[in-house]
């Protein structure tokens, strides 16, 4: 695609999509971040009739997460439901979790990150980082790579390969790395730095967050042996009614509100788009390692990807992540160090 105007992006979310196809899930391990509402939650119903050996979706707090548990069992009939506490503002809580998942979980086949949060207000984290930055994209390749010799082991006693699936959006086609960003030592300290979000940047930061979060997928199966059995995607949902925007200014919401009765998707259409990302194009699984899926369907994404700039830029953030996160987990490094090439 490379550009989106918004004359396309109105057509995009009047398109519809049958529902997700029954595939057999038995024995396979579903890990589902964020599941306790909206997309998430119905891309858990749907990984749940499809019979898994065990589905394993997380909350903030065990009282929501038995919620989720419940609402899941009750309307699928599944009952190998179970929840994990994780809370993606604190690396100590991501890594506490991945911790307990590779001493008590035997395996991992699929794994979506859906998690994440639409503010226009700074806030840090206990850590020090903007909350967005954290949540949407730290936390999300902290874990991703905590998880990662899991969905490896895994693949050593599955005739399917390993899916990791990050839902980014096509929000992420009105984002660039800018010159004051770039010019800076590191692109994310900058990003970070409350002066600066006290500008226009928390006026772009979630399109900002969701375009990392395409980047850390494109430069992550890069960097992949090409040979490997784990097929890393990012999936594009379309505009959803949800409770993302609950932390977004007041005009955002009225306008969000509006759209809900002419062209906003609801939660279990857009939920299809994450269980295609994970289970979809079978027979071309090669076409999927480091793609945007949109629309049931494999896209070029933003057009400053795709340029010589937003990949010199998407090489230097991977890096800088790799940096930060190596200073929070020595295990994070190590799986670097073993898994992915320089």
């Amino acid at each position: 695609m490379g550009q989106l105007s918004f004359l396309q992006f109105l057509r995009n979310q009047l398109k519809s999509f049958p529902p997700p196809t029954k595939c057999d899930l038995s024995g396979k391990t579903v890990l589902v971040v964020g599941a306790n509402v909206g997309i998430g939650l119905e891309a858990a119903k749907h990984f749940a009739r499809m019979q898994p050996g065990k589905l394993i979706v997380t909350a903030r707090d065990a009282a929501k997460g038995q919620v989720t548990v419940s609402t899941i069992q009750a309307q699928t009939g599944f009952g190998n439901v179970h929840s994990r506490v994780l809370e993606l503002s604190s690396f100590a809580s991501v890594a506490a979790f991945a911790d307990a998942f590779e001493k008590e979980e035997e395996r991992l086949d699929i794994y979506v990150y859906n998690a994440g949060i639409s503010t226009r207000q700074y806030a840090v984290t206990e850590d020090g980082w903007e909350s967005t930055l954290q949540i949407n994209d730290l936390s999300c390749a902290l874990l991703s790579m905590l998880l990662l010799p899991r969905m490896l082991e895994s693949a050593k006693t599955s005739i399917s390969r390993p899916r990791m699936v990050i839902v980014a959006s096509e929000v992420h086609f009105w984002a660039t790395v800018n010159d004051e960003e770039r010019a800076s030592p590191r692109i994310l300290d900058k990003a970070n730095n409350k002066e600066y979000c006290e500008a226009s940047a928390m006026g772009r930061r979630y399109f900002f967050s969701k375009m990392l979060d395409v980047m850390v997928v494109r430069e992550l199966a890069a960097r992949l042996p090409s040979d490997s059995p784990l097929i890393v995607d990012c999936v594009n949902p379309g505009f959803c009614s949800s409770e993302l925007g609950r932390n977004s200014s007041l005009i955002f919401r009225a306008v969000s509100y509006l759209l809900q009765f002419g062209i906003t998707r609801t939660p279990e259409q857009g939920s299809r788009q994450l269980v295609w990302a994970a289970l979809g194009r079978s027979e071309k699984e090669d076409e999927l390692r480091g793609a945007y899926v949109s629309d049931h369907d494999v896209e070029e994404p933003s057009d400053f990807l795709l340029s010589e700039q937003g990949a010199k830029d998407q090489k230097r953030i991977f890096d800088e992540i790799i940096e930060t996160l190596s200073e929070v987990s020595t295990k994070f490094k190590a799986v670097v160090d073993k898994y992915l090439a320089e």
